[in-house]
């Protein structure tokens, strides 16, 4: 049995009682109870003791609304910038693409000058956390890319919504009762999560996706891309177009591997419909709409409550490759932090390891594409004085990523450092509109469009950079 495997081994529990449960809500509590009690029943695990904080009750706050207290800083309790003031230090601290090597970028960077100059395609996909779950940030960044290099397409959305947050800017989606999702969590048992992380499971269920109706981007498709997983025994589902008449498609097979199906149509707007046929339960993760303009798609690939170490150990290594491969991206982005950031006594040895292990899966299905680590945005807490600050395992988090960038040839934007630092959640909760929401951690519609521009300019000013150095 090997450390994977002994790891895996005290949850088995878990796939026998999800089912039962009655909500995802009780199974989040009971998984929670789970992972706080596991360490110390069983010594195997006793290393992963350090992941608990030493005040559980801090934890239970959290889950009542609460923040648990910290030590204000000076910073904290300064003065709060009024709108003008913040847009200004924004302006000034604008954050800039780290990449000591010089090259990280230059593969991503190559395909975007020859979409601007020879009218090819660009395709990015961006990993990360619950902050880019419902779409805003990387909306963001998705739309400026596309306003300036050409609307190629929306990319990758979901089969049905695994939260009630989830949403897409630019896709008009809708999908019947009967899916049970699966996102990507430590769990025994198999680990087929899709190119976003989340699978879906169904024998009696649809979905459709549709173009935009309005904006600037999002309203022309020449291709859906269907992703799912073929099995022994998978049922069959149907799939038109415009209401037109549907073609079936099966997913049985002899062996369980990832499954595609592309409907190619003229250029313009369109409604895709899946229909399940109820011959067999069908897993599927998501579709892709793409147009054949010159342009760059953007695939938005949050899960809520993820961390880096799922991508390392619970994404099954050669389904999850099958998957980049058929996607195939010029660049691929890891966002994670923000749910690391809770543990202050996080074991950092294992959290290197698992970044490193996450690059290197990615590097091997897309030896050609530039990698780029996103650090988390600025997370607050309550501190003894009342005031909000800044969690301390941010910052350490950053220089981790930073260092571990450094080392695997990756680019590295500190997103944290971008939108102004320390105490910055403190001043975003006073600016006017307010730009981060209540929890101290996800930004309002305002905020995430902030950061999306933070992201996306210091896209542009390293991709001057390299066309200057190019000349």
């Amino acid at each position: 049995m090997n450390r994977m495997d002994g790891i895996k081994q005290p949850f088995a529990f878990w796939s026998v009682t999800k089912g039962a449960l009655p909500n995802k809500t009780a199974q989040a509590l009971i998984m929670f109870v789970a992972l706080t009690i596991a360490p110390y029943a069983i010594p195997p695990l006793g290393r992963y003791r350090v992941l608990i904080p030493q005040r559980v009750a801090g934890l239970i706050h959290l889950s009542s609304g609460e923040a648990p207290e910290l030590i204000e800083t000076q910073a904290a309790k300064s003065a709060v910038d009024s709108p003008a003031s913040l847009a200004a230090e924004l302006k000034s601290t604008p954050g800039e693409i780290e990449d000591p090597s010089g090259h990280a970028l230059d593969s991503f960077f190559a395909s975007l000058s020859k979409t601007e100059t020879q009218g090819t395609q660009t395709r990015v996909c961006h990993y990360g956390d619950s902050p880019i779950t419902n779409d805003g940030i990387t909306s963001t960044v998705r739309r400026k890319l596309q306003l300036k290099f050409g609307d190629a397409g929306h990319g990758f959305i979901l089969i049905d919504r695994p939260w009630g947050w989830y949403e897409h800017a630019g896709v008009i989606r809708e999908a019947s009762r009967g899916w049970e999702s699966d996102p990507m969590f430590i769990s025994r048992g198999e680990h087929f999560y899709g190119l976003g992380g989340v699978s879906f499971t169904a024998s009696a269920a649809s979905a459709s996706f549709s173009t935009a109706y309005e904006g600037e981007v999002g309203r022309s498709v020449s291709a859906f891309d269907l992703y799912f997983l073929t099995r022994p025994g998978g049922g069959d589902f149907d799939v038109a177009i415009d209401d037109q008449a549907a073609e079936r498609v099966a997913t049985a097979s002899d062996e369980i591997k990832s499954g595609f199906h592309r409907v190619g149509v003229a250029e313009g707007p369109h409604k895709l419909a899946i229909k399940l046929v109820g011959n067999g339960a069908v897993q599927m993760f998501g579709v892709t709409l793409e147009s054949n303009h010159p342009g760059v798609q953007y695939d938005s690939l949050g899960v809520n409550g993820a961390f880096i170490g799922l991508l390392a150990h619970y994404m099954d290594a050669d389904h999850w490759a099958e998957q980049l491969r058929h996607r195939n991206p010029d660049l691929v982005i890891i966002g994670y932090g923000t749910n690391e950031s809770q543990f202050e006594k996080l074991p950092m040895d294992q959290y290197e390891m698992d970044t490193k292990e996450a690059i290197r899966r990615i590097r091997a299905a897309l030896p050609d594409a530039s990698i780029m680590l996103v650090g988390p945005m600025d997370r607050g807490a309550r501190g003894s004085g009342g005031g909000i600050v800044t969690r301390p395992m941010i910052p350490r988090l950053i220089n981790y990523q930073r260092r571990i960038a450094a080392e695997m040839g990756c680019a590295f934007f500190d997103e944290f450092a971008a939108m102004g630092g320390e105490g910055t959640v403190a001043r975003w909760c006073e600016a006017r509109p307010r730009l981060m929401g209540g929890d101290f951690t996800h930004p309002t519609v305002q905020g995430a469009e902030i950061v999306g521009t933070l992201v996306y300019d210091a896209i542009i000013r390293a991709f001057e950079a390299y066309r200057a150095r190019s000349l």
